[in-house]
Protein backbone atom coordinates (compact mmCIF):
# COMPACT_ATOMS: atom_id res chain seq x y z
CA UNK A 1 0.00 0.00 0.00
CA UNK A 2 1.47 3.29 -1.06
CA UNK A 3 0.74 6.37 1.06
CA UNK A 4 1.30 10.00 0.16
CA UNK A 5 4.49 11.36 1.75
CA UNK A 6 2.56 14.15 3.57
CA UNK A 7 0.39 11.49 5.20
CA UNK A 8 3.45 9.44 6.15
CA UNK A 9 4.92 12.54 7.84
CA UNK A 10 1.68 13.06 9.77
CA UNK A 11 1.61 9.40 10.76
CA UNK A 12 5.17 9.76 12.08
CA UNK A 13 3.97 12.70 14.19
CA UNK A 14 1.22 10.48 15.57
CA UNK A 15 3.81 7.83 16.38
CA UNK A 16 6.18 10.33 18.01
CA UNK A 17 3.50 11.76 20.29
CA UNK A 18 2.12 8.31 21.06
CA UNK A 19 5.61 7.30 22.19
CA UNK A 20 5.77 10.44 24.37
CA UNK A 21 2.53 9.36 26.04
CA UNK A 22 3.81 5.84 26.60
CA UNK A 23 7.07 7.15 28.07
CA UNK A 24 5.37 9.69 30.32
CA UNK A 25 3.03 7.11 31.84
CA UNK A 26 5.38 4.12 31.93
CA UNK A 27 5.53 2.74 35.45
CA UNK A 28 3.10 5.40 36.70
CA UNK A 29 0.03 4.44 38.72
CA UNK A 30 -3.28 6.22 38.16
CA UNK A 31 -3.34 7.73 41.66
CA UNK A 32 -0.01 9.45 40.91
CA UNK A 33 -1.08 10.49 37.42
CA UNK A 34 -4.32 12.10 38.59
CA UNK A 35 -2.47 14.19 41.16
CA UNK A 36 0.27 15.33 38.76
CA UNK A 37 -0.97 18.34 36.82
CA UNK A 38 2.15 18.43 34.64
CA UNK A 39 1.66 14.86 33.45
CA UNK A 40 -2.02 15.50 32.82
CA UNK A 41 -1.32 18.69 30.86
CA UNK A 42 1.45 17.04 28.83
CA UNK A 43 -0.72 14.07 27.91
CA UNK A 44 -3.65 16.31 27.02
CA UNK A 45 -1.34 18.24 24.70
CA UNK A 46 0.09 15.07 23.16
CA UNK A 47 -3.42 13.73 22.52
CA UNK A 48 -4.43 17.05 21.02
CA UNK A 49 -1.48 16.92 18.62
CA UNK A 50 -2.28 13.30 17.68
CA UNK A 51 -5.87 14.28 16.91
CA UNK A 52 -4.77 17.31 14.90
CA UNK A 53 -2.42 15.16 12.82
CA UNK A 54 -5.20 12.59 12.31
CA UNK A 55 -7.52 15.38 11.16
CA UNK A 56 -5.00 16.40 8.48
CA UNK A 57 -4.54 12.88 7.07
CA UNK A 58 -6.08 12.63 3.61
CA UNK A 59 -9.43 10.91 3.20
CA UNK A 60 -7.74 8.48 0.79
CA UNK A 61 -5.26 7.35 3.45
CA UNK A 62 -7.94 7.17 6.14
CA UNK A 63 -9.92 4.88 3.86
CA UNK A 64 -6.86 2.69 3.15
CA UNK A 65 -6.13 2.47 6.89
CA UNK A 66 -9.67 1.74 8.03
CA UNK A 67 -8.46 -0.08 11.19
CA UNK A 68 -7.12 3.18 12.64
CA UNK A 69 -9.75 4.88 14.87
CA UNK A 70 -9.65 8.21 13.01
CA UNK A 71 -13.02 9.48 14.25
CA UNK A 72 -12.15 8.74 17.88
CA UNK A 73 -8.76 10.43 17.59
CA UNK A 74 -10.24 13.52 15.98
CA UNK A 75 -13.19 13.50 18.38
CA UNK A 76 -10.90 13.48 21.40
CA UNK A 77 -8.88 16.31 19.88
CA UNK A 78 -12.09 18.31 19.45
CA UNK A 79 -13.12 17.57 23.03
CA UNK A 80 -9.72 18.66 24.34
CA UNK A 81 -9.76 21.82 22.22
CA UNK A 82 -13.30 22.95 22.91
CA UNK A 83 -14.41 21.50 26.25
CA UNK A 84 -11.64 22.87 28.42
CA UNK A 85 -12.05 21.82 32.03
CA UNK A 86 -14.57 19.11 31.22
CA UNK A 87 -12.13 16.37 30.24
CA UNK A 88 -12.07 13.50 32.67
CA UNK A 89 -8.62 12.59 33.86
CA UNK A 90 -9.68 8.95 33.82
CA UNK A 91 -10.43 9.24 30.07
CA UNK A 92 -6.94 10.61 29.39
CA UNK A 93 -5.48 7.81 31.53
CA UNK A 94 -7.48 5.08 29.83
CA UNK A 95 -6.53 6.42 26.41
CA UNK A 96 -2.86 6.45 27.37
CA UNK A 97 -2.95 2.94 28.78
CA UNK A 98 -5.18 1.19 26.23
CA UNK A 99 -5.86 3.15 23.06
CA UNK A 100 -2.34 4.44 22.44
CA UNK A 101 -0.67 0.99 22.62
CA UNK A 102 -3.43 -0.37 20.35
CA UNK A 103 -2.80 2.50 17.93
CA UNK A 104 0.93 1.76 17.84
CA UNK A 105 0.14 -1.92 17.13
CA UNK A 106 -2.03 -0.91 14.16
CA UNK A 107 0.56 1.54 12.84
CA UNK A 108 3.25 -1.16 12.99
CA UNK A 109 1.34 -3.04 10.30
CA UNK A 110 1.93 -0.26 7.75
CA UNK A 111 4.94 -1.04 5.54
CA UNK A 112 6.05 2.60 5.22
CA UNK A 113 6.19 2.92 9.03
CA UNK A 114 7.66 -0.38 10.22
CA UNK A 115 11.30 0.70 10.14
CA UNK A 116 10.55 4.09 11.68
CA UNK A 117 8.57 2.57 14.54
CA UNK A 118 11.33 0.09 15.27
CA UNK A 119 13.79 2.97 15.65
CA UNK A 120 11.68 5.11 17.96
CA UNK A 121 10.12 2.35 20.05
CA UNK A 122 13.42 0.83 21.14
CA UNK A 123 13.83 3.50 23.83
CA UNK A 124 10.44 2.78 25.40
Amino acid sequence: MSLHEDDVALLKDIIDYSIKIIKSTKGVKFYYFESNSEKIAANERYLHIIGEAARKISEETRTKLANIPWKKMIGLRNKLAHDYGEILISRIWLTSQTSIPELINELQKIDELKEYIQKVIKDV
